[in-house]
């Protein structure tokens, strides 16, 4: 007769055992659902001892979408640490409540703004092309015009009268030189005109150079000058220094929960600490996770030291804190 084995519970799961929150699952739009809006007294507080310039020079030093892409794994692996810990392990993640809404809605609010910024530089990119294509396309029709209306004042007036358009046409290597050279020729032409009214007045409407074209020169000119005038600015609701500084909100967010996670781990190496990804380079210095550098031997120990380091001129000793782990890593 088979016996059946009684089936032995499975063992609890431990924080670093859980299973690592996928990125594809969460979204800063869930995550604001869930957590709610951020307190603004709050947001006025962290933000009212630091200078916008500051925010600023933070802000240039990382790719928004980086920042964007991390913020919602790294407030999920936040959550799901601070939710793992008893009580006695939360007290010494020093961090209010209020931190981790407030960088989702910083972070949301550089995703907007992000958005926005390329869609008007991607709009400007594509009315820059179509100036680009009537640019051209103005300078053929220029040049075009003013070679047909060189031919009909040639048959009209004769070659040896043709030095004098030779010199007033000048180049067209630039869409104010061609306009200058359709002005010049459109003058020209008056001024052939008034000086014989009866005859090449006569042979320039003969040959169709006569005034129509005249005014038809100076429109083209006109034209072709008005094309080449026209500049696009991309960015002019949201600029480059506002991302910047929004990147520096977000990132200044980042830092306070960092360090208040380290800190704990420091004092409890069981608590784990929130992963960062494409963001993680900016802060792997700071936060108290860098190495830091011990006196030199012959300096006085700190109060309450024993002064037994290295004596003399021995050089610096590093002395390098524990690596500090990411959500899944083991305690």
């Amino acid at each position: 007769m088979a016996t059946s084995k009684t089936k032995k519970p499975a063992p609890a799961t431990s924080p670093a055992e859980a299973p690592a929150v996928s990125p594809t699952t969460v979204t800063l739009d869930a995550l604001a659902r869930e957590l709610g809006p951020a307190d603004g007294a709050f947001a006025a507080r962290t933000y009212a001892g630091i200078p916008e310039e500051d925010l600023v020079a933070e802000g240039t030093r990382i790719d928004s979408q980086s920042l964007i892409d991390d913020a919602p794994h790294f407030v999920a692996s936040a959550r799901r640490i601070l939710g793992s810990l008893s009580g006695s392990q939360r007290a010494k993640v020093r961090m209010p409540d209020a931190l981790l809404p407030l960088l989702v809605a910083e972070a949301g609010r550089l995703q907007a703004m992000k958005r926005a910024h390329d869609a008007e530089a991607t709009e400007a990119a594509g009315a820059r092309a179509a100036l680009e294509v009537q640019g051209r396309s103005a300078m053929r029709d220029g040049i075009g015009e003013r070679d047909l209306c060189y031919d009909g004042l040639r048959n009209a007036l004769g070659a040896r009268r043709m030095a004098r358009v030779d010199a007033v046409v000048g180049r067209a290597d630039s869409p104010e030189s061609l306009a200058k050279g359709l002005e010049a020729l459109a003058s020209f032409i008056e001024e052939t005109r008034r000086a014989d009214p009866l005859q090449d007045a006569q042979l320039l409407e003969d040959y169709g150079v006569g005034a129509d074209c005249a005014a038809s020169l100076r429109a083209t000119a006109q034209r072709v000058r008005g094309i080449a005038s026209v500049q696009v600015a991309a960015g002019r609701r949201v600029t480059q220094r506002a991302l910047d500084l929004q990147d520096g909100r977000v990132a200044v967010v980042i830092e306070k929960i960092l360090r208040a996670f380290r800190a704990a781990r420091r004092v409890d190496g069981t608590i784990l600490v929130p992963e960062l990804n494409k963001a993680a380079w900016m802060f792997e210095a700071r936060s108290g996770s860098s190495a830091k550098k011990a006196p030199p031997g012959g300096d006085k120990p700190p109060p309450g030291g024993s002064g037994s380091g290295a004596q003399g001129n021995a050089p610096p000793v590093l002395v390098t804190e524990e690596t500090t782990p990411t959500l899944g890593a083991d305690g």
